[in-house]
């Protein structure tokens, strides 16, 4: 069920992206950011103040890299919606190796009272895929080569975006956020990566 989930999410991001309307995008994500926040209360997570910034933040820049509609040097001859659609697949890849990597070889617990399941060696693989991701697009796309030193901090924060929900969950006896995504739990649980990772890296392409 995760992974059919996990299919049908990516479907929906990639149909979402080609589609290229910026009302329609903007729209959907006012409406992920909207539950996002609805599940941050419902589980009477602390700080709800913490939890609009940060949720309000990926919304706001998500929206505005699109509504920009500059053309970036982050990859050559992309559109911002290509660039979107590689940030989020970036921190995907990440969460998706760092998951795998970890439950096979794990055993380095780096914070196991806050999350027990999030090891050294989790944490290195998924920096290798995007590693390799970042480098893939210097191939096919004639990205920048700074790509890669962007996508590895969009690593790193896509890890410390899913621990500082993990902490939340943690303090308030939650397991899943909420139940809308089956295999994967709540929006929350969906996007807790991308939180910081987005913002991050949007700020960056658009501003080095």
């Amino acid at each position: 069920m995760r992974v059919i989930t996990g299919l049908a999410l990516a479907f929906f991001v990639v149909a979402m992206l080609a589609l290229q309307n910026v009302w329609l995008f903007a729209s959907i994500i006012g409406l992920v950011c909207i539950y996002a926040q609805y599940e941050w209360i419902k589980n009477k997570f602390q700080k709800t103040l913490l939890g609009f910034l940060l949720i309000f933040n990926f919304g706001f820049w998500s929206i505005f890299l699109l509504l920009s509609g500059t053309s970036l040097g982050f990859v050559c001859q992309s559109t911002p919606y290509f660039t979107y659609g590689s940030i989020i697949f970036n921190t995907a890849l990440f969460d998706t190796f760092a998951y795998m990597i970890g439950s096979k070889y794990g055993k380095t617990y780096i914070v196991k009272k806050i999350s027990p399941n999030k090891t050294l060696e989790g944490l290195i693989g998924g920096l290798l895929a995007s590693l390799f991701f970042s480098s893939f697009l210097i191939y096919i796309a004639e990205a920048h080569y700074w790509i890669v030193l962007y996508f590895l901090l969009g690593g790193l924060s896509a890890y410390f975006g899913d621990l500082l929900i993990s902490y939340f969950k943690r303090k308030s006896g939650t397991k899943d956020t909420g139940s809308i995504l089956p295999g994967h739990g709540g929006v929350l649980d969906r996007i807790d990566s991308h939180l910081i990772a987005t913002p991050l890296l949007i700020i960056l392409v658009l501003f080095s």
